[in-house]
């Protein structure tokens, strides 16, 4: 997209057409009046000063770089060949192009080229550079304050790049610096100390009047030479072995600002200096990098973090992840590096991937950035597993330590002692971070002896790990790319092994210890930050060289963390490795008891209802009840009715629920009260006895308080409190109070949005928000909740609730006429669904099949759901499975209207022995129709108004404007 300038009295010049005044300019002289800027996009050249300003701040530029530009912006849209640029650029010298290929790409970074589609320079391929921005000749009415003074004091280096994402911090630590004499910017090797401490430096130039100056520590290794590098800077005679005084003498009635840059490896030297300095002088301030503080009196410390980078999300576009300045810097610096790249949908992800794995430190996504010509995006994303080899390459020109990752950590460590170094690598066994509790560990210490917790703060304030508030706790970590660096220094030591084994059984002790203290509240909410070490403790205690009886510990003790945060396929995994690894000596204990129910629960959620799945649950009942834990016997008679509900066996789990309620009579304990309400709410549901399972669902939201929903989740991986909702709103819908079933669903959906579980979120939406609504004939929001239904199911990798969703969508496609669509959706949804809304789906089917006058495929569909039907007994869809039959008989060109009426017939009166309204509703105005066709009109208005009449609310819904349409027809 094209900047165009606003500032002073200016007019646009196109790329392709220079105005007069500026081409006669650049044909005589190569120089734009005194008083005149050529302004292009946020940028401002003074040809006659020599001065490429961005608004009002001076940009630094090689005077190399800076005669290239001038040539290509006198010269806008024409090419200029490399002969001619070198020509300039280098009279009466031969150089090499590549020369001229490096300034032109210094000054591409600067200018942000490509930078959100913004061109400034593009190559000519066989000839040379082309400037394509719009040009503005732009009056500059006086002389800017930033060039009042012609004497400006400093050694400042050319800024052959621009700074991204920095600039709010730096106009802070500009307002610090007001007010504060010494301030040091600290962090880790490469996170940009430097280049934001240069910036602040030169946005200063002028502001001091006896300069601004940078003493580059790097260099030195004795610090016996930190004072007589301030005096190099500053051009001072040294006449002692000690410069320090004189140094301070001749500072004392200075106006100065000193850069201390990279104090680390001669910390203390720097601190007696910057004592020293502030001490014996009056207007001489410091600003100081170091990757750790200098800890002196009067200073204030900054410690620069990561550029921010995109959120953890497959859904980024490109334009979404340009938004962040991570990204921002890896695109300048890949489309630097390799000339054609753009940012596109396709490597969104993987751009951001990076950003993230870096941990938004600037050099390391500086280094990936420039392997994108090599590899591409998505390989180097792969390769960042072997970061330390990868991010290699800097700059030429850069300090030896800041040419590759590995060098600038190598120079880091070389500055702990022995025992911070052992401390160090040792800590690369944590994964996502650690407690100060969890350091021991990596000591070989129980607990944290004072020594251990000095060490940590010594290598937080070494800026080699990072203390951070996680809650109100203190939590430490790694960066990344540092971890990697310190686990290969672990892995030479040869110590990983031992460690990987004390981390494991701390963090076993951890799960097993929180569990036991948080049994009913859960403990997602106490141990979410240490998913990632419970992980690899896993993955080490079940791989070949690791210890399996630590592992089945382990795994049993973090079931309940997967099912809190809904991760089942991985609990299903830890829980298969753990059966499978437990000892003889443990079958038939408490241990496997908990192993198999949890087994159970995952792969019923995971796989569906399986063999497998059964088999688990049916183990842990037995168990249970051998071991005596109602509980647990709970638990697993929930998990088998659960079974039995998705294979249509009502009977056989409103069986289960009649021996949960005589397992908890007495039992004041509401969590195992409200079991065993709604295992007798649900299967009373699908039996068709709706008033019942109305008494039994509002008894079971009675108990459903917070701590009770909790447990709900810790136990069996749902909240109860939604099915009980499901069943409330369906047998609402069922009796005839249509407004209350609309309510109780859009209360149940409004509450799925706050974050509720995510699979209890699937079963809200599939019941209620996408059922109900279909059923009302609110289709928006059932088009809403289906789409919302099938990106959740995907999510928790639920193949059941995406297959749900996919029916949910054929039967929206045949309310809309799009039969071809709705026949589609609807059989992808048979193939995949293996529950109770089988039958309902194949009811659909055998509809949209009918409509389009393929009646014998109607009629097979119609015959197998109603006879899943009657297997099951299910009786909350079996009204309208034997509507739907007579109304396929009827849709045929030669109907059987005696077949269909018995049907309908038949419909009637099992809604009516089930009192179910809106059933008994649609039938009546089926067989309604039926009687109109056949000239016996006042009996269908007859049947219809009855019913129509026991309704008192709902009279806006789909159904019930139907029934009054008919009954105002048949007048």
């Amino acid at each position: 997209m094209e900047q165009k300038p606003t500032l002073g009295n200016s007019h646009i010049v196109s790329p392709t057409a220079l105005d007069a005044d500026v081409r006669s300019l650049a044909t005589k002289s190569t120089r734009s009046p005194q008083g005149q800027s050529l302004c292009f996009g946020p940028f401002r050249l003074l040809v006659a000063q020599r001065l490429l300003l961005e608004g009002d701040r001076p940009v630094r530029l090689g005077s190399r770089a800076l005669d290239i530009l001038i040539a290509l912006v006198e010269r806008p849209g024409q090419s200029v060949t490399k002969h001619e640029l070198m020509a300039l650029v280098w009279p009466d010298t031969v150089v090499e192009e590549g020369n001229l290929k490096v300034h032109v790409a210094g000054l591409r970074r600067v200018l942000g080229d490509g930078r959100g589609g913004t061109r400034y320079l593009i190559s000519v391929p066989g000839r040379g550079y082309r400037f394509v921005a719009h040009v503005a000749l732009v009056d500059e009415p006086q002389r800017p304050a930033y060039l009042a003074t012609s004497n400006e004091q400093h050694n400042l280096p050319a800024q052959l790049t621009r700074l991204i994402g920095r600039h709010e911090i730096i106009d802070s630590l500009i307002e610090r610096l007001s007010i504060q004499r010494l301030l040091t910017i600290v962090g880790p090797g490469g996170i940009g100390k430097t280049a934001v401490a240069l910036v602040i430096a030169e946005r200063l130039i002028g502001t001091y009047e006896h300069g601004v100056w940078l003493i580059d520590l790097a260099p030195i290794t004795d610090p016996h030479l930190v004072p007589t590098a301030l005096a190099a800077a500053l051009k001072l005679e040294i006449r002692s072995e000690n410069p320090l005084p004189s140094l301070i003498v001749a500072l004392r009635d200075k106006q100065m600002l000193l850069l201390l840059d990279n104090c680390e490896h001669v910390i203390e030297a720097a601190a007696a200096l910057a004592t020293g300095i502030l001490k014996g002088s009056r207007g001489v301030q410091i600003l100081a990098t170091s990757r750790e503080a200098l800890r002196v009196e009067g200073e204030r410390t900054y410690r620069l973090s990561g550029l921010e980078s995109p959120p953890a999300s497959g859904r980024l576009s490109a334009a979404e992840v340009f938004n962040f300045p991570a990204t921002q810097l890896f695109v300048e610096r890949a489309a630097a590096a390799a000339n054609e790249f753009e940012l596109n949908d396709g490597d969104a992800p993987s751009v951001a991937e990076i950003c993230r794995d870096l941990d938004g430190i600037p050099l390391a996504i500086e280094f990936a950035a420039a392997r994108v010509g090599a590899f591409g995006v998505q390989r180097i994303a792969a390769l960042l597993q072997d970061r330390l080899r990868l991010l290699t390459g800097g700059h030429r020109t850069a300090l030896p330590r800041h040419r590759t990752i590995k060098a600038a950590l190598d120079w880091s460590y070389q500055l702990l002692d022995e025992e911070e170094k052992t401390l160090f690598r040792r800590l690369a066994i944590f994964v996502g971070g650690f407690t100060l509790e969890a350091s021991g560990t990596a000591a070989g210490a129980d607990g944290v002896a004072p020594e251990i917790a000095d060490r940590i703060a010594s290598l937080v304030m070494k800026s080699l790990v990072v203390a951070e508030m996680v809650g109100e706790h203190v939590r430490f970590r790694l960066l990344e790319t540092t971890r990697a660096y310190a686990l290969a220094m672990l892995q030479q030591s040869g110590e990983d092994d031992i460690l990987s084994r004390r981390h494991a059984i701390y963090y076993r002790g951890l799960v097993e210890g929180t569990s036991r203290v948080s049994a009913r509240i859960g403990l997602s909410a106490a141990l979410a930050p240490e998913l990632a070490n419970i992980r690899a403790a896993l993955r080490w205690a079940f791989a070949p060289e690791g210890d399996g009886s630590i592992g089945v510990a382990l795994a049993a003790a973090s079931a309940t963390i997967w099912f809190e945060m809904s991760l089942l396929a991985e609990c299903r995994t830890w829980m298969e490795k753990a059966v499978d690894r437990l000892d003889a000596a443990d079958r038939g204990t408490r241990l496997e008891m908990v192993l198999q129910t949890s087994l159970g629960f995952s792969l019923m959620f995971t796989e569906g209802v399986s063999d497998r799945a059964h088999a688990a649950l049916s183990k842990a009942r037995e168990l249970a009840e051998s071991v005596g834990d109602p509980e647990y016997q709970l638990r697993a008679i929930s998990g088998l009715a659960s079974f039995c509900h998705r294979r249509e066996d009502f009977q056989g789990a409103l069986a289960l629920g009649r021996r949960a309620e005589a397992i908890v009579m007495g039992d004041p304990d509401p969590v195992n009260l409200s079991t065993a309400e709604w295992l007798l709410c649900v299967s009373l549901s699908f039996l068709g006895e709706h008033a019942e399972a109305l008494v039994y669902s509002r008894r079971a939201q009675q108990r459903a308080t917070p701590e009770v929903r909790r447990a709900h989740l810790v136990r069996s991986g749902m909240d109860h409190s939604f099915y009980v909702r499901c069943v409330e709103a369906h047998s609402l819908w069922t009796l005839g109070w249509l407004d209350q079933s609309a309510k109780a669903a859009r209360e149940l959906v409004a509450d799925a949005q706050t974050g509720a579980h995510p699979l209890s979120v699937c079963m809200a939406l599939s019941w209620c928000g996408c059922m109900i609504p279909l059923r009302l004939g609110d289709m928006e929001t059932a088009e809403r909740c289906i789409a919302w239904l099938k990106d959740c199911a995907e999510k928790q990798a639920s193949s059941n609730f995406f297959a749900n969703g996919l029916g949910f969508e054929g039967l929206l496609f045949a309310a809309r006429g799009d039969l071809s669509a709705a026949e589609r959706q609807l059989r992808a949804s048979l193939d995949g669904c293996t529950d109770l809304q089988h039958t309902f789906f194949l009811s659909g089917l055998a509809q949209v099949l009918a409509m389009m006058r393929r009646l014998d495929e109607g009629l097979a569909a119609a015959d197998q759901a109603l006879q899943r039907a009657e297997r099951a007994n299910a009786f909350w869809w079996m009204p309208e499975a034997i509507r739907i039959k007579g109304e396929v008989l009827l849709s045929s060109d030669t109907p059987d209207t005696g077949a269909a009426e018995a049907y309908l017939r038949r419909s009637l009166d099992v809604a009516r022995r089930h009192g179910a309204l809106s059933w008994e509703l649609r039938t009546s105005m089926m067989l309604g129709r039926l009687r109109h066709s056949q000239g016996r009109t006042r009996e269908g208005r007859e049947l219809l108004s009855t019913v129509y009449a026991r309704f008192s609310e709902g009279f806006d819904t789909v159904d019930l404007r139907c029934a009054r349409r008919h009954l105002d027809e048949w007048t």
